[in-house]
């Protein structure tokens, strides 16, 4: 059987919200963990009970599980050429079967022997194991600047003015050239200086909102010792910044909002939140901040069908995938990571972490697995091997039960 996997739609719905006037229905990640894997309308498979969830620490793990599983059929559906579409599904070894393993320091189940794509942007899966990973690097990095040099920290915020009919792409395009004449700038080099900056972590986001797409930067500024009075130097910057991005071909931000630098703390609460606008800890609830949406709240609506400011939300995923395409989430100054002591880890190698210290649960071939793929019960499958490993059931319990159900399920439909 080839790898060639299609997925199917088995989303259910609950729950009406609002988004810019327009009534929608929206996926309810606990529902679709709690009750059981319907296979079709009204179909029970009699493995698990109707009870609702309660969201322990594994619970809650389970719930983003199933939400990013079903999210990433989704991007894979809508962006059918990008890398997103193999991901945790065709093999990497041909003449190996899929296999299922399991974490015991983590008490999680994964796939093996199956690719995957690394994307941070259009991937749910895998941009949850990244933004953990490259969090966790800030973290470290931050730590050993100020116990083992000694230095300070701030946090510079750019943007610039854009409208609702401006592409994504042009926006990227210019935004990327106004931050090279930024950083280039003697008279920025020279503001740099007096405030002792030494390094410099940039984090690149991108949200969308009534003026269209928002891509901005947050660069950490390391410098040689602790900054609290930045203002002889903002407007300065800010000035300096206005004359790039006009410079650049792009509309030209206000004082006031192109430019924000903040002190340490500031830069403390980044580094805190940093990636979870990209990771899916809140859920298919989360919302961007001030009316705005991320990228993975787009392809959340875009399961339903809705529209936001006048388009569709699978347009406005489709063009966010294809622009975003080779542009880097993080990049720190040449030198820092070995300075600080990070070791220097890969997207795609963040997406594998979960392959470190984990145990064999069994093997899974073509024909199951397309049955898994086929009714989007891929994530369901690992939580059913869990139990049964926790419960000394393996290859007798809920997971046998399910590829059971689901291939009943298709012979009825057949006869």
């Amino acid at each position: 059987m080839s790898d060639f996997i299609t997925t199917g739609s088995a989303v259910t719905c609950t729950q009406v919200t609002c988004v810019q006037g327009a009534s929608v229905r929206r996926p309810d990640a606990c529902e679709l963990a709690s009750e059981r894997p319907d296979v079709r309308a009204g179909a029970s498979l009699g493995i698990f009970t109707k009870s609702p969830v309660t969201l322990t620490r594994r619970g809650f793990a389970q719930v983003q599980r199933v939400h990013a599983f079903l999210l990433q059929d989704q991007s894979a559906k809508l962006l059918p050429r990008e890398r997103v579409c193999n991901c945790l599904k065709k093999r990497i070894d041909k003449t190996k079967a899929r296999e299922v393993r399991y974490n015991e320091a983590r008490e999680k189940a994964h796939w093996s022997n199956v690719q995957r794509c690394g994307s941070i942007w259009t991937c749910p899966v895998c941009a949850r194991q990244i933004t953990e990973v490259r969090r966790g690097e800030l973290s470290q990095g931050l730590t050993a600047w100020e116990e083992k040099h000694g230095g300070g920290k701030a946090l510079l915020t750019l943007t610039t003015s854009h409208t609702a009919d401006q592409p994504l792409s042009g926006l990227l395009a210019g935004l990327q050239r106004a931050y090279k004449r930024f950083t280039e700038n003697l008279r920025v080099r020279g503001l740099f200086d007096r405030l002792g900056v030494l390094h410099k972590v940039r984090g690149f986001e991108v949200t969308y909102g009534d003026n269209g797409w928002h891509p901005h930067f947050h660069v950490l500024l390391l410098t040689a010792a602790p900054v609290s009075d930045f203002k002889a130097v903002r407007d300065e910057l800010a000035a300096l910044w206005i004359q790039c991005c006009a410079r650049s071909g792009l509309n030209a931000p206000s004082m006031r909002h192109g430019l924000d630098l903040r002190d340490g703390s500031y830069a403390e609460k980044y580094v805190s939140k940093w990636g979870l606008d990209y990771e899916l800890t809140k859920g298919h609830t989360k919302q961007g901040r001030g009316g705005s949406w991320t990228p993975f709240d787009l392809l959340n609506l875009s399961l339903v069908d809705a529209t936001v400011n006048g388009r569709t939300a699978a347009s406005l995923w489709q063009e966010f995938g294809v622009a975003m395409k080779g542009q880097r989430q993080l990049v720190w100054s040449r030198g820092l990571k070995a300075l600080l002591g990070v070791d220097e880890v890969t997207d795609e190698q963040a997406a594998q972490e979960t392959e470190r210290q984990s145990i064999q649960l069994r093997e899974v071939d073509n024909f199951a697995f397309a049955l898994l793929a086929a009714h989007q019960q891929r994530h369901t499958f690992l939580e059913c091997l869990e139990r049964d490993y926790r419960e000394g059931c393996l290859g007798k319990g809920s997971a046998e039960r399910l590829l059971i159900a689901l291939l009943e399920h298709d012979l009825e439909r057949v006869a």
